[in-house]
Formats: C-alpha cells, sequence, structure tokens
C-alpha cells in the first residue's frame, strides 16, 4: 500500500472528501499545490506500527519541498456537518520527523472526547462507545504555499444567501483567518465581479513560515494592517476562480484560497456547509 498523487483520490470512504474534492480539482485543472494523500487504511497500519512510510515520505519531500499535513476524514467537508477546525493541521513541515509527529498528531486528534461530542450533536448519535471513539482519517501530504495574501471566499452569501461572492483575506498564511487570530478584510461582488463593498479587518498580526519548520506570528506595523490585503483586480481573478470552482463542483461553495508572488492557488473546496 502506497500514498498515491491527490488527482488519483477517488473513493470517499478510502481518501476523505476533501482529498476527493482536491483530486477533482486537480483533473479539472484548477490551480490546487501537488500533493499525495495517505488512505485510512494506511494512517491505521502507521499509527499502529504496522508500516514504515520513511522511504515514501522522504520521496514526497524531495518531490514537494515544505509541505502541509492536513486531515481528510471520511465524515469531513459534508454538506450538513463540515467537522471544521476538529481535526489538527501541521504547517511548513520539511523533516521526515516531522511529517511521521504531523500524521500521529492529527490521527489523535481524531480521537478526542471534542470530537465525539461533535459526532453526537452533528449526526444525532446517543452514545459513542470506545470501539467508536475515532473516525477513518485519511491524511493529505500538499506542496505548502508561503502566502502572501490568504482567505475564503464563498460563492453565496452564507449568512444572508444573497447571490454574490464574499471574500475575507488577510496577510500570509490562511491559518489566521481559519483560526481567528484577526478580523479579516471583507469584500463583497456581484456575480460580474463588480465590487458592492470591501471593509478593512483588524490585521495586527501575519502568519508566516518559521526560520526552520512550523510558523510563527508576525506583528505588522499600522500601515499595513490598516491596509485593504487585495487589490480589485486579485478580487476579479478570485471571481475568475469561484467561476471555475462552480462549474466544476455546482453553485454554493466555500472556497480556501491563497496568492503567492501574484499566482492564485485553490487550498481547497467544498459546499456551503449546511446552506439550504
Amino acid at each position: 500500500m502506497k500514498p498515491i498523487p491527490l488527482y488519483e483520490a477517488a473513493e470517499v470512504e478510502m481518501y476523505g472528501r476533501k482529498a476527493v474534492n482536491l483530486g477533482t480539482a486537480v483533473k479539472h485543472g484548477l490551480p490546487v499545490p501537488k500533493g499525495y494523500v495517505l488512505s485510512a487504511s494506511i494512517v491505521v497500519q502507521f499509527v499502529k506500527g504496522e508500516l514504515n512510510l520513511e522511504g515514501d515520505i522522504r520521496s514526497m519531500l524531495d518531490a514537494l519541498g515544505s509541505v502541509s499535513v492536513r486531515s481528510s476524514a471520511i465524515q469531513e467537508d459534508g454538506e450538513q456537518s463540515s467537522y471544521a477546525g476538529l481535526f489538527h493541521s501541521c504547517l511548513n513541515v520539511t523533516t521526515v520527523k516531522g511529517v511521521e509527529q504531523a500524521i500521529h498528531y492529527i490521527w489523535e486528534s481524531a480521537q478526542s472526547k471534542r470530537l465525539n461530542s461533535y459526532i453526537r450533536r452533528a449526526e444525532g448519535v446517543a452514545t459513542i462507545d470506545d470501539s467508536d471513539a475515532s473516525v477513518q482519517i485519511a491524511i493529505i501530504i500538499q506542496q505548502m504555499i508561503n502566502s502572501d495574501v490568504s482567505g475564503i471566499l464563498f460563492t453565496r452569501n452564507p449568512v444572508t444567501y444573497a447571490d454574490e461572492r464574499v471574500i475575507e483575506a488577510a496577510w500570509g498564511l490562511g491559518e489566521a483567518v481559519a483560526s481567528g487570530y484577526v478580523t479579516p478584510d471583507c469584500f463583497r461582488m456581484n456575480r460580474s465581479g463588480e465590487m458592492t463593498e470591501s471593509t478593512t479587518g483588524l490585521k495586527e498580526i501575519a502568519i508566516r513560515f518559521g526560520p526552520c519548520e512550523g510558523i510563527i506570528e508576525h506583528k505588522l506595523d499600522d500601515i499595513i494592517s490598516n491596509s485593504l490585503s487585495l487589490t480589485a483586480k486579485q478580487c476579479s481573478q478570485l471571481n475568475g476562480l469561484a467561476e471555475n470552482c462552480e462549474q466544476t463542483f455546482g453553485p454554493d461553495i466555500d472556497m480556501e484560497w491563497t496568492l503567492a508572488d501574484g499566482k492564485l492557488w485553490l487550498l481547497q473546496c467544498r459546499r456551503i456547509t449546511g446552506f439550504i
């Protein structure tokens, strides 16, 4: 059993919806960073000490450089329950040992009491016995992008359900937005890409690459923190990416994206959770 390239991930039961969605995006020519996925069964064998992945991980690092190690649980990114923030991620990992530790770390997050409580609420499960204490979890190992600006784009307003784009953006890696470290800038556009509103958020820090591995909080000066992180042209680029994603995945989607050295990347794409 071997890790496979993202574009080969097709079975949600083996690779999770996040990996399958990314694989679909790659096959449709969307700008997804290169990566690989470990099936749920490979992850189980590895954490039990039954499978040595050192050679495979070394080959992946040689091909990708710095990587992100992220969950792709079988239940994750569903239309009614996203499981967002419940599984750990490890960013800017550069060594075999670091990737191995990240796999264990993410696996352990799939067995937490917090996750069990979420499952009971989201799936309507009354009790979870010890044999069901974890979920099946595949893992994505993907080229890490050293971002200038990152954020989220909703192809429909997730609060009002208005037929408009809503973009949240901040300097640096998307972790600053996803984890609530900053109040992001907010942009609203109609489907033709015309800006209808732009609001500057409170962005006192940016999440950047650490000096060797991992990530750090970088303090921003007042001018940068109070400046809009996207230009009108970049918002137009994002609108174009949104159109392409809708052609592939359908309407009402939630996209994680990043910009680095002028290139726009798609990091995740899923249905807006609970949207009716």
